[in-house]
Formats: structure tokens, sequence, C-alpha cells
């Protein structure tokens, strides 16, 4: 099979780029910011130094405040908030389209490299953080270029390069410490094989974790104020999960991919040691390409580990840099590859972008509609409750968040947050958001009370519920359970006021 012209190529990359920017703009004004966005908007308004770094002591939120800098000075671009906070993430994308490109390119050529940064389209590092107002694409962004500065290991210039994306990673995550550690083992096999000590790997490496010292004060804030009963417990179960998120796939298809690659990883380096050249310099460089490709595809084991020794929480985007470990990977599996499977990998990965895009195009003038409206119809449908001296308590921490920034007074002048009451001995709960909106109550308008002593002072309130959180909201059981009178006065497709009334039997 011949290959697609050079031209041709390079022509789809660039127009791989451009369409990333355009659509993830048009699908950053159709998404309202959530609860974390949310923080970000709060912390970063806050504009000077000292005022954020005030408030990540609080802790008010938990990113290094180097992000929130960045945040300030994009939310200047454009009026449209949903637009402008999310620009640096928007713009990190294509940054990490070029850079899996560039790196795969050297040695898979430029068919192979086209096809593994379209696959990064599959991924939700374009479909969920590249819109998202939070330091995860550009993250990913920084470790796609560290790879290419990696790959070009020992050059003094690269290097300088390397320990500066690195160190930006780090002051943009905490987290990001996590994605370096496949550079480190990388290196590692490196000197072990070729007893070659090359400082300025090293050198770039230890300077990339120098924001995580100088930011540790903030971090122990952080991790003695949520970490207690922090919601991100993670399990060496919960792993196929996290490949599952990254891919937007179900669970076996997840775990099928990452099985395949690590196992794809393996069997190409241990076949290139076997047919390979003899060249001692060139295996050892293939070594250490493969451990740092496995490395990367294996981040959230890797995760494990560490959330196990340091009792801390993990996500599924505290490992995000997994999935341009994945496309590079295919990259260096598919280099050995026969004509026939990389064109059946590229008609995998443009029917997955094609069908993909298709369902967007067809929902996303709808989505923008949506936001711009989604504020007024709120205050309209609590107002809709009638009994407009009465508060309206939300028991979703996420909901309270959102309503209070896209709806207007006088509907958010009597919105609540009650606090629960837990047992000790109740380890499955989580006050992550309870901590949260104590924390942001001297930067929002945002009323928060323990529910026992508000009920104690209030035998009538309205009861705003989220029809999909049901089977987390333990507001509207306690009230069933204590014998509270739950009277509907306003409904809609997802949503429901009740009007709450004590029968005189409530449970101090």
């Amino acid at each position: 099979m011949q290959a697609p012209p050079k031209k041709l190529i390079y022509g789809l990359m660039g127009f791989l780029l451009v369409y990333a920017i355009f659509r993830s703009v048009l699908a950053a004004a159709g998404r309202a910011f959530w609860y974390d966005e949310l923080l970000t908007l709060t912390v970063s308004s806050l504009g000077s130094w000292k005022s954020i770094l005030d408030a990540l002591r609080r802790p008010l939120d938990g990113q290094p405040p180097f992000f929130y800098v960045i945040e300030h000075f994009a939310s200047g671009f454009t009026r449209n908030q949903e637009i402008a906070l999310r620009l640096p993430s928007i713009l990190a994308f294509p940054c990490t389209l070029a850079c899996v490109f560039i790196y795969t390119k050297k040695r898979g050529g430029e068919l192979v490299a086209l096809l593994c940064a379209a696959f990064v389209l599959t991924t939700s590092v374009f479909q969920t953080y590249a819109i998202e107002a939070r330091p995860y694409s550009m993250v990913v962004a920084c470790m796609a270029f560290a790879l290419v500065c990696y790959q070009r290991a020992p050059s003094p210039i690269w290097m300088v390069l390397l320990a500066a994306c690195l160190a930006l990673a780090q002051s943009l995550h905490y987290m990001a410490v996590l994605a370096m550690v496949p550079f480190g083992l990388a290196e590692a096999v490196h000197f072990w094989i070729s007893r070659k000590f090359r400082w300025p790997v090293w050198a770039a490496l230890i300077v990339g974790a120098v924001p995580l010292l100088l930011f540790w004060n903030l971090l122990a804030i952080n991790k003695v104020y949520y970490g207690a009963h922090f919601w991100a417990s993670f399990q060496f179960s919960v792993i196929p999960g996290i490949y599952t998120q990254l891919f937007l796939s179900g669970s076996e298809y997840g775990a099928g991919i990452a099985g395949v690659v690590l196992a794809g990883v393996l069997g190409t380096v241990l076949w290139q040691q076997q047919a390979g050249p003899s060249d001692i310099e060139e295996k050892t460089r293939q070594l250490a390409e493969a451990t740092l490709l496995f490395g990367l595809a294996a981040l959230p084991f890797a995760g494990y580990l560490l959330s196990s020794v340091l009792h801390s929480g993990m996500t599924p985007r505290y490992v995000l840099s997994t999935s341009i470990g994945v496309a590079v990977a295919l990259g260096y599996i598919l280099t050995r590859a026969k004509p026939g499977v990389v064109a059946l990998f590229a008609v995998f990965v443009f029917s997955a972008v094609g069908v993909q895009e298709l369902h967007f195009w067809r929902s996303s003038r709808a989505d923008i509609e949506t936001v711009k409206l989604s504020g007024v119809a709120a205050g309209k449908f609590i107002e809709s409750a009638g009994h407009k001296e009465l508060p309206v308590v939300v028991p979703n921490g996420l909901a309270l968040l959102w309503l209070t920034h896209y709806a207007s007074p006088p509907a958010t002048d009597r919105l609540l947050y009650p606090t629960p009451d837990h047992l000790p001995s109740d380890h499955t709960w989580t006050d992550t958001v309870d901590k949260g909106l104590e924390a942001a109550v001297d930067y929002l308008p945002l009323r928060v009370s323990n529910f026992t002593e508000f009920a104690a002072a209030h035998k009538e309130f309205l009861l705003y519920a989220v029809d999909e959180d049901t089977p987390r909201d333990w507001l509207t059981m306690r009230l069933s359970r204590e014998g509270w009178s739950m009277e509907t006065v306003a409904l809609d497709d997802s949503r429901r006021i009740y009007l709450i009334t004590s029968r005189g039997n409530f449970s101090q």
C-alpha cells in the first residue's frame, strides 16, 4: 500500500489543529461552568498574587497559584467567560496534537503520526478537558512537549526546554509530578544499560519538581482540610474505570485498550531487541523509550500506588497524561506493523472521530442557547414555586454553586446549603463539598448552615431537588424518615421544588 503524499498528511494535520481550536471554542460556549470551574473563576477573579494565596490558604481551591494567574489574564480576552476562562485549555490542546505528531513521526513516519494525533480526538482530553477551566489540558500539553524534548536528549537546549515544561506542569497541578515518574524510570533504564550518567536530563527532571517543593505548604494545608473524608477514594478495582473515562467507553473497551497497548509495547521492544540493530546505543535508546511509553500508558497503576502510600485521593483527570501515553504507544507499535494493519487503524480512528463530531455539530447550537437562558430559567423556576418569604434549601452543593452564579436575585438571595450530621463510624460519606462551600462563604454570596440547627429554627421551607441526584439525596430521605410533610409546588423535566412543613415530631 502506497502512503499518502506528505503534503496531504501535513495539510490534514494543519486542519486538525485549526478545527480543534474552532470546535473547542463553540463547545466551551455551549457548556455551563460546573463546581470546580466556578472555584477557578472565584479565585482567579481576585487578581493579585497575595489575594490568590490568601484564598488558597483557606483553602478555597486546590491548584498551585500560578494556574489562577494564567486564568486571571485569560478572563480578559472576551466578555464570554465560558470561553475566556477555558482559553488556556483550548489552546493547549492543539499543542498536544502537534507534539504527539512530532514525537511519533520520528520513528513511525507521517501517516502513523497523523493517525495517533487524530486518535487523541477520541479521548476525554479533547471531549472534556480541552473545554474546562482547570489545569488538566495544559498539564497534558506540557507532558506531550516533554516527550518531544526527551526524545532529543541529552541536547542542552532541549533539556532546558524539558526542565521548563516540567516545571510549568508542576506549577499548574500538584499531581503533575506523577507523570514525571516515567521519565525518571526511562532515564534510569538508560543509565543502567549504558552506564552513562546524562546529567542534563537528571537536572531537567529535578528542576521540573522544584515547584512542588515551593508550594508544598499549600498542598499540605489542602490535604489537612479536605483529606479526612475526601470524595475521591481510590481502590485497585477502580483502574479499569479510569481507562473507561479516559477513552469515553465501556469498562471492557477501556481495559482492552490498556491491555493491548501495554502488551504491544512489551512485545515490540522485545522484537526490536532481537531483530534490531546490534548498535548498543540504539538498543539502549529503544529500551528507554519503551519504558517511558509503558510508564505513561500505565499511569493509573502508579496513581494507585501513590494514593495508597500517601493516603490521598485520585481521579482519572489526575492521570490524564495516560491518554497521550496510549496514543504515542500505539504509534510505537504501528511502527513495525504491516500496511494493512495501519490502514485498519486509520479506518477505526476516522470512523470514530467522524461519528463523534457529527453528534457534536447536531447539538452545538442548542447547547449554546441553553447556557444563555439557563440562569434566567432557573430563577423563574424558583419564583414559580411561590412562598417568596421562605428560604430555599439546596442539598446538592454542585447545584447550589451553579445557581449562585447563573441565576440572579431575588431567587439567589434565598438559597441555603445544609451540611448534614454524620456519625464518626460512617466511613462512606465525604465532606469535600461541605468544606469547599464553607471556605467560599467569604468570597461568594452563599449561606451554609448545619441542617439540624436550621431545621430547629425553620418549621417551613422550600427544598430544591435535582431528579438525577435522587439516589444521593440524603435530605429528602431524612425528611421522609423524620415525618416532615413534603408537597411538590414546582416541577419540570429534571428538577422539582418541595414545600417542607414540620408535623411537630422533628427529632433534634
